[in-house]
């Protein structure tokens, strides 16, 4: 087995926002979609394509943007869920993940080493370094992501609290800030990237007794313990949106039961 360092770049922005990536090759595309989603912090409530030059396109077939379209009659498309990383990496040391066919989010990513899997590395992707916040979520691709920037830089603009407060879906309530990047959060959030899927989170809500755990209050939001693993408010949130809309959740807290001596 094989790791593979990457860099992705988002194209278009200046001073770039871009992450390292140490993945595995036995990562499918579809599982890096998720770790990419991560290492960003994107939403993922778009569509997606990997693209190589002069090569295949790696997406989900939707008649609405048939990769004919965009390629021509030639193009081979591969599925995301059975393609792995490596069959491509291993050609082509470049492609471009372009996420949001609306906005256009095209991040470039480069092959930058090939390693050999160590025995020790329990995680499929770990973030090695990065820089900057990647821009809202349906600001309107790199133009709109300019004039958002330009407005909320600017305390007298009378829009400038409207554009932060709509912001806050993609900060957990911060006020915006393009230069943020903290590397513990990323790869907490990639510790998890590949478990939460909507049949983990209907296992986790949907048992008889639901999600039963310990609360924890200490840190920026509370955290809900269940064995050795910790879900943390937001991280519930994300889980809760893979469910089907118009169940009916149930939050209730009981006292700790006292160990008698």
């Amino acid at each position: 087995m094989v790791d593979y360092v990457i860099k992705v770049t988002i194209r278009g922005i200046r001073p770039p926002i871009w992450r390292r990536l140490r993945v595995r090759g036995s990562l499918t595309f579809a599982q890096l979609h998720k770790v990419l989603q991560a290492a960003f912090g994107w939403l993922d409530y778009h569509l997606y394509r990997f693209s190589f030059k002069d090569g295949p396109a790696v997406m989900y077939e939707d008649p609405a943007f048939p990769a004919t379209e965009f390629w021509g009659e030639r193009v081979r498309v591969l599925n995301p869920d059975e393609t792995a990383i490596e069959s491509l990496f291993e050609k082509y040391r470049r492609c471009v993940y372009e996420y949001d066919f609306g906005d256009s989010w095209r991040h470039e990513i480069v092959v930058e080493k090939k390693l050999p899997t160590t025995e020790s590395g329990s995680l499929a992707a770990v973030c090695l370094g990065g820089r900057r916040h990647r821009p809202p979520e349906d600001v309107g691709g790199v133009l709109g992501y300019q004039e958002f920037l330009a407005i909320i830089q600017d305390e007298n603009n009378p829009e400038r609290d409207e554009y932060l407060d709509w912001a806050r879906k993609d900060t957990d309530g911060r006020d915006f800030d393009p230069e943020y990047f903290n590397l513990d959060e990323i790869n907490e959030r990639l510790s998890y990237a590949l478990e939460d899927t909507p049949e983990n989170a209907r296992d986790l809500f949907m048992t008889r007794t639901g999600l039963r755990g310990l609360l924890r209050l200490s840190g920026a939001e509370p955290i809900i313990e269940v064995g050795d693993r910790q879900y943390r408010w937001s991280r519930l949130g994300e889980l809760l949106m893979m469910l089907e809309e118009g169940l009916t959740v149930t939050v209730k807290v009981g006292r700790r039961r006292r160990t008698r001596r």
